[in-house]
C-alpha cells in the first residue's frame, strides 16, 4: 500500500538528492585534485546533470502542473503549484543560474524541461533565459556536429557520431516543450528529427525494441535495455502533452500546421513502443533491466521510467482521450493495469524513501555493470508513478 508515510519520505529524500547528488566526499575531492596536478581529465561540476534533472523534472510535472499524471487532465483543472517543491526546483535553478548557466552535455537540457514549467508556474525571466541559453545550445550543436540525418551525437567532442537513446529522449524531451511554449517551430522540428531518426535507424524490426542507439546505418548495444525504452517514451509522453496543449489553442497556419503532425507522429511512434513493451511486463510488476532478459535481475528504474511515461503518454493522446470516457476503453483499462503493478511493484522497493534495486550508471554500448542500488533515476519517476496511485 501505498502511503502518506511513504510518499513524504520519497519526497524528502528526493529534494534532499537534487540539490546535493553533485557532491563528492573529501576522498573524491582529493583524487581529483592529484588527477589535474597530473594533467589528467577531472569532469566538471555539474549543478544540473541528468540524475538531478529526472527529479526536477518529475517535482514540475506532478507537483506544479507541467504535464499532468492524472485524471485531473480530462477536466482541464488548474494545479495549484506545490509551494515546497517550487521552492526547492528554484533553489536548484538558482545555484546554476548564479554559476553563470554553465551547459556542459546535452543531458544537461533535460532539465529545460523544469525551466519551461517554472517559467509558466513564476513568469519570471530568469527561467525562460535559462531555456533559451539550452535551446541556443543544442542549434549550435546541429549545425557543427549533426550527422548526415541531422541526429546530435550524444558525446560530440569525442567525434563517434553514436547517438543514444537516452540522448534523444532528453533533447526531444526539451526542444519540444520549448518550442511548442515559446512558439519555437524550429525547435519543435529538431526535436521530432531526433526521435524520428531513432525510429527509423535505431529500432529492431523484429521486436520493434530499441537498441541502445546507432551510427548511421547501424545499430548497437542491446535489444530492449530497459532504460533506453523509458528514455524513448518519457520523451514521446512529453512531446505528446505539450503539442496537445498547441492543438487546443485551436491556432492556425505553420507552427500549427508542424505541432498537428508532430502530435500524429509522435502519437504513433509512443503506441507502437506501448504495445512492443507491455508483454514484457513481469506478474509482480516489474520490467527487467533488459525486457527480454524475463529470469535475469528486475530494474526499478526501468520500471518506474516506462510507468511514468504511461501516465503522461495516455492523457495526452488522442488515440485514448477521444471517447467520452476514456477509462472505458480497452487501452486505457491495459495501460492501468500497467501503472497499478508497477506502483505496487515500486512501493515494495522503498526503504527510507529510496527506491532500491535500481541499475546503476550504463558506461557506454553494451556497458550495463550489473549492480543494484538506490539512485536518483528511479526514484524522480518512482515518486510520480507513487504520488499518483498514492493516498
Amino acid at each position: 500500500m501505498v502511503t502518506a508515510d511513504i510518499l513524504r519520505r520519497m519526497e524528502e529524500e528526493a529534494i534532499y538528492e537534487m540539490l546535493h547528488y553533485h557532491e563528492k566526499s573529501g576522498k573524491q575531492k582529493i583524487k581529483d585534485a592529484v588527477k589535474r596536478a597530473a594533467g589528467r581529465y577531472v569532469a566538471p561540476k555539474d549543478l544540473i546533470f541528468w540524475p538531478t534533472a529526472m527529479i526536477a523534472n518529475c517535482l514540475t510535472e506532478w507537483k506544479m502542473g507541467g504535464v499532468p499524471v492524472s485524471e485531473k487532465a480530462f477536466t482541464n483543472e488548474k494545479i495549484s503549484p506545490d509551494e515546497k517543491a517550487l521552492s526547492a526546483v528554484k533553489s536548484y535553478f538558482h545555484r546554476w543560474i548564479d554559476a553563470g548557466m554553465p551547459i556542459f552535455y546535452i543531458d544537461d537540457t533535460l532539465a529545460g524541461v523544469s525551466l519551461v514549467d517554472l517559467y509558466a508556474a513564476t513568469g519570471e525571466e530568469k527561467y525562460k533565459a535559462g531555456a533559451d541559453k539550452m535551446a541556443e545550445y543544442l542549434f549550435r550543436l546541429e549545425k557543427e556536429e549533426a550527422d548526415g540525418n541531422g541526429s546530435i551525437p550524444y558525446r560530440p567532442s569525442q567525434k563517434n557520431g553514436y547517438v543514444f537513446a537516452d540522448g534523444v529522449g532528453m533533447v526531444c524531451s526539451f526542444l519540444v516543450k520549448y518550442g511548442a511554449a515559446f512558439g519555437n517551430a524550429h525547435s519543435v522540428e529538431l526535436g521530432l528529427l531526433q526521435m524520428r531518426n531513432m525510429f527509423l535507424f535505431g529500432m529492431d524490426e523484429i521486436t520493434g525494441l530499441p537498441y541502445h542507439g546507432f551510427q548511421g546505418s547501424t545499430k548497437y548495444g542491446i535489444i530492449g535495455w530497459g532504460r533506453a525504452v523509458g528514455w524513448l517514451l518519457m520523451g514521446l509522453a512529453r512531446c505528446l502533452g505539450s503539442l496537445k496543449k498547441c492543438l487546443e489553442e485551436e491556432k492556425t497556419g505553420a507552427f500549427a500546421d508542424i505541432c498537428r503532425a508532430g502530435y500524429e507522429e509522435c502519437g504513433r511512434e509512443y503506441q507502437q513502443l506501448l504495445e512492443a513493451v507491455m508483454p514484457y511486463q513481469k506478474e509482480n510488476g516489474a520490467f527487467p533491466w533488459q525486457l527480454q532478459a524475463a529470469e535475469g535481475p528486475e530494474d526499478s528504474s526501468a520500471t518506474a521510467m516506462i510507468a511514468y511515461a504511461v501516465l503522461m503518454g495516455r492523457n495526452a493522446w488522442k488515440g485514448n482521450t477521444d471517447a467520452k470516457d476514456p477509462t472505458e476503453t480497452e487501452n486505457w483499462k491495459n495501460t492501468e493495469k500497467l501503472v497499478g503493478r508497477a506502483a505496487s511493484y515500486l512501493a515494495g522497493c522503498e526503504k527510507d524513501g529510496k527506491i532500491h534495486h535500481c541499475l546503476a550508471e550504463c558506461i557506454g554500448f553494451a556497458e550495463y555493470p550489473q549492480v543494484y542500488g538506490a539512485y536518483p533515476w528511479s526514484l524522480g519517476p518512482g515518486l510520480g508513478v507513487l504520488r499518483k496511485k498514492g493516498v
